[in-house]
C-alpha cells in the first residue's frame, strides 16, 4: 500500500464536527472504531480501487473523535462523496463513544440505518431545534427506509435539552449512529 488519498470533509450544520466523505469510487475498509481519536493526516481507513489500496488520510485542520460505528461489511462499496463517518471536533467536548457514559455526554442514537429527516416535509419547520426541551415520546425526526418514514422519538425518561445535531437533514445514517447531542 504505497498510495494515499485525502478524505473530503463537510462541516456539520451544528458547526462542531465534520462528515468525512469518500474521495473516490471503490470499497471502504479498515474504518476507525467509534470513539477513536483522529487528527490531520492520520489514517482513517483504506479505499480499495481495482485491487489497489489507497490509505485514506484526514485533511489538514480536521481532528476529533469518531461518532459513527464502523460499517458492518468488511469492504463497503462506496461512491465519490459517500459519507464514511462523522467526526466530532476536539474543541466540542469529550469523546462520545465508549467513554460517553463516563463523561456524562448524552446522545440520541439512530434505531436503524436509513435517511434521517429533521422535518415532516421539505417546507415544514423542524420537529426540534437546538435549545428545545424534550420529554419522553417527543418526535425528533423521521427515519426513511425504503420509502417508509418512521418517527424517531426521544426515549426519556428524564427531560433533556437539544445541544446540537450531529448529522445533516437528509443524511444517510447507520444503526447506532449518534443523531443528536443532549444536555
Amino acid at each position: 500500500m504505497d498510495d494515499t488519498l485525502f478524505l473530503k470533509a463537510r462541516p456539520l450544520s451544528s458547526g462542531d464536527g465534520w462528515e468525512l466523505l469518500s474521495p473516490g469510487v471503490g470499497c471502504y475498509a479498515q474504518a476507525p472504531a467509534a470513539g477513536a481519536r483522529r487528527g490531520p493526516r492520520e489514517t482513517a481507513g483504506v479505499l480499495v480501487v481495482l485491487e489497489r489500496s489507497y490509505r485514506l488520510l484526514l485533511p489538514d485542520g480536521v481532528a476529533g473523535y469518531v461518532l459513527t460505528p464502523p460499517p458492518e461489511r468488511k469492504h463497503l462499496p462506496v461512491g465519490f462523496g459517500t459519507a464514511l463517518f462523522t467526526l466530532r471536533a476536539e474543541t466540542a467536548g469529550p469523546a462520545p463513544a465508549p467513554a460517553a457514559a463516563a463523561s456524562g455526554l448524552k446522545l440520541l442514537l439512530s434505531p436503524q440505518a436509513g435517511r434521517f429527516w429533521r422535518r415532516p416535509e421539505p417546507k415544514a419547520p423542524q420537529y426540534v431545534n437546538v435549545g428545545d426541551e424534550l420529554g419522553e415520546g417527543k418526535t425528533v425526526g423521521l427515519l426513511e427506509v425504503m420509502k417508509t418514514f418512521n418517527p424517531v422519538k426521544y426515549g426519556g425518561p428524564e427531560r433533556a435539552r437539544v445541544r446540537g445535531f450531529l448529522v445533516d437533514d437528509g443524511a444517510e445514517v447507520a444503526e447506532g449512529q449518534p443523531l443528536i447531542e443532549l444536555a
